[in-house]
């Protein structure tokens, strides 16, 4: 595709008959119909093939004559308005994990509609507002629990609304109860593996229950450390390689929109992690 920058092939035509938003930057393409240019992400009603050329720049696209779409931006570095309004979104669930963020909250923060956020969103994010937020929930609760916090006041402060929404929701996701967790993990084996990923050095702990632990960072010195601080009274065993079934949810997490490529490092570590943690729960189920 690098070397097609620029021309009208069936490759850019692909790409935006797509709406792979990982080429916006790289062309634009008119609506000759219309004499708009559009990035090749853009949600607008796709024109008929034959009514489109591909230009290199939107600088060119100028030159030219053309308007900028009014929806997608084209022209501009700066995010796209469904971007910024996932940048919103992001923000807002994260600053109110103590309690259920519903939809309706969100299209109010985001400016978009309930029903177009959703679709947006996980598009963008590769999960629901739902899933990201029940995950930013349970790296709270862990939070709690590390720091000695009760089992029952660590899930109203991090958003449960009570003991048993915590124990339906948090055991497998945990993998282990929370008043085992709170304990360090006590008589549990627990095994892991780690491995290399676009964002650092990844360590990946499970029980046979579910994913325990999933960590980012640069040294496996650090990172295997960090296991031992979280499970002290555990059974700790170290695979010699990643296990197949974790490599493939690893690896299908690893392709990023490119809103989060220029979004805050922990932002794009949270969404990674939320990603393969989902995937690997959802292959345990």
């Amino acid at each position: 595709m690098s070397a097609e920058r620029g021309h009208s092939t069936d490759a850019a035509w692909h790409v935006v008959s797509r709406r792979d938003r990982r080429f916006d930057g790289w062309f634009v393409y008119v609506a000759l119909t219309t004499g708009i240019y559009c990035r090749p992400s853009c949600p607008a009603r796709l024109p008929h093939r034959n009514h489109v050329v591909i230009l290199p720049t939107a600088a060119e696209a100028e030159r030219s004559g053309y308007s900028a779409c009014r929806r997608c931006h084209p022209g501009s570095a700066s995010l796209a308005p469904a971007e910024r309004s996932i940048q919103v979104a992001l923000a807002f669930i994260e600053a109110h994990l103590d309690r259920p963020v519903t939809l309706r909250a969100l299209s109010r923060a985001s400016g978009l509609s309930p029903n177009h956020l959703q679709r947006v969103f996980t598009r963008i994010v590769g999960l629901s507002p739902k899933e990201f937020g029940n995950y930013l929930r349970l790296v709270r609760l862990k939070s709690l629990l590390k720091s000695g916090a009760q089992v029952s006041s660590a899930a109203y402060d991090a958003g449960y609304g009570s003991i048993r929404a915590l124990y339906e929701r948090a055991g497998k996701s945990l993998g282990m109860t929370p008043a085992t967790y709170r304990r360090g993990g006590e008589g549990v084996n627990i095994r892991y593996a780690l491995s290399d990923v676009p964002l650092g050095r990844l360590l990946l702990a499970a029980t046979t229950v579910g994913v325990c632990m999933l960590v980012l960072g640069r040294r496996d010195g650090a990172l295997v450390d960090g296991l031992a601080a979280e499970f002290p009274r555990a059974i700790l065993s170290r695979e010699d390689r990643m296990p197949s079934a974790w490599m493939q949810s690893v690896r299908s997490a690893e392709r990023e929109d490119p809103l989060l490529l220029r979004l805050p490092t922990r932002v794009r570590n949270d969404v990674f992690q939320a990603r393969v943690f989902r995937t690997l729960n959802a292959r345990n189920g």
